[in-house]
């Protein structure tokens, strides 16, 4: 029931392609130890100064990268009112099917990078499923689950990473979608 009764752990996800996941009932997630809150308070402590920026950096390589090319959506990183906490990159591409998507990710993988889809709309697991709701209800949660691509983000991730993740994402689009 841990993992909020996901079917699969995050070691498990990223192997290549195989970030789909269902959920199969409603659980808890609450998989914290004591070491992990240690090293969780250690990491507070250099959010602001090291983290933070590093994330945001990263962001920001990819926003240059990919803001100025019709064949993507970036995500909105900062407004008047509020700013990212630059913990995912969401990058959407929008004449790609959710077939087509999958498709892009695995000709990403094959050039041994790895992404993800990070949030999958609940209608489309399981528990929800049984629970009556159904993936028409919400048309809007469909089709950006099904155009878009989590690009990585962590704080070792190189600025030479980087440029591979970019070169890797805009050479599959074009190889999926021409």
């Amino acid at each position: 029931m841990s993992l909020h009764g996901q079917s699969k752990d995050a070691l498990a996800k990223t192997k290549p392609g195989a970030w789909r996941y269902d959920v199969e009932a409603a659980g808890w997630k609450c998989n914290m130890t004591d070491i992990q809150a240690a090293i969780g308070q250690v990491e507070l402590d250099r959010y602001d100064s090291e983290t933070l920026p590093r994330r945001k950096a990263i962001c920001e390589r990819y926003q240059e990268a990919f803001a100025n090319d019709d064949r993507f959506i970036t995500p909105l990183l900062k407004d008047k009112d509020r700013e990212s906490s630059y913990h995912l990159y969401m990058l959407r591409v929008p004449a790609a099917s959710e077939a087509d998507r999958d498709a892009i990710i695995e000709a990403i993988a094959k050039r041994e990078v790895s992404v993800n889809v990070h949030f999958q709309p609940l209608p489309l697991l399981s528990f929800y499923k049984k629970s009556g709701y159904r993936m028409e209800d919400f048309p809007n949660a469909y089709i950006h689950y099904s155009r878009e691509i989590s690009l990585p983000v962590y704080f070792d991730l190189s600025d030479a990473q980087v440029d591979t993740v970019i070169a890797a994402v805009k050479a599959s689009v074009q190889e999926v979608l021409g």
